[in-house]
């Protein structure tokens, strides 16, 4: 029976694990009640010298939006910049450009229109819109009548409109043609003929083209 018991205890024996050293580490481990400090005194100079020796935490490094313009814009400042902008001042469309008073004179009609220096209509009038009808609105009085109802809007709008100098610009050869001229030279025209710097005239002339229509015999 000995042996039999010996037998099983060799047979179940469990083979054990290699052993593993383990690395030594330089410090040797304090006791933590001996590293406790006894009073008050002793705590506080425990807590500075850790403060001393233990490195202080690094927070982010923050980036500012001039030092972001700077980095991004080599050789300018934020500061700089932003003064540039705000002496600069808004653009203004066409401000010393002078307006435009166009003067249409045909056989049939005499239309005056003021426009902007870029061509936008303010304000016109015409033979028709002063009230005269049918072949009455090509004579020299409907010119004469539409050319002061133009001078009487330029009086009133002159400031929101922002005229400064005028334009004229001449196209046919009507009988409203030197009407609208006689209202300029006129008293009521005395306030836009002070503001008129140019005259053209662009009235389209021939040159060769094709045979003329026929003439018409009454």
């Amino acid at each position: 029976m000995l042996r039999l018991a010996q037998g099983l205890r060799t047979a179940l024996r469990v083979p054990r694990a290699p052993l593993v050293q383990m690395p030594r580490y330089a410090h040797s481990v304090q006791d933590p009640a001996a590293s406790q400090p006894t009073d008050a005194n002793a705590s506080a100079a425990v807590s500075e010298a850790k403060s001393d020796t233990m490195p202080a935490k690094e927070e982010p490094e923050r980036v500012s939006l001039e030092s972001a313009v700077e980095f991004s814009l080599p050789g300018f400042t934020a500061s700089e910049t932003v003064k540039e902008t705000e002496s600069v001042p808004p653009p203004t469309r066409e401000s010393n450009a002078p307006h435009r008073l166009h003067v249409q004179s045909t056989r049939n009609n005499t239309i005056v229109t003021l426009t902007m220096p870029t061509g936008e209509p303010l304000t016109n009038a015409s033979g028709g819109t002063v009230g005269f009808k049918k072949a009455g609105r090509s004579g020299y009085e409907a010119g004469y009548r539409a050319a002061l109802r133009v001078f009487s809007r330029i009086s009133e709008n002159q400031a929101r409109w922002r005229i400064n100098s005028i334009e004229v610009l001449w196209n046919g050869f009507g009988q409203g043609r030197e009407a609208v001229f006689r209202a300029i030279m006129a008293s009521e025209g005395e306030q836009v003929r002070n503001m008129i710097k140019v005259m053209t005239d662009k009235t389209p002339i021939k040159i060769g083209g094709v045979r003329p229509k026929k003439r018409r015999m009454l």
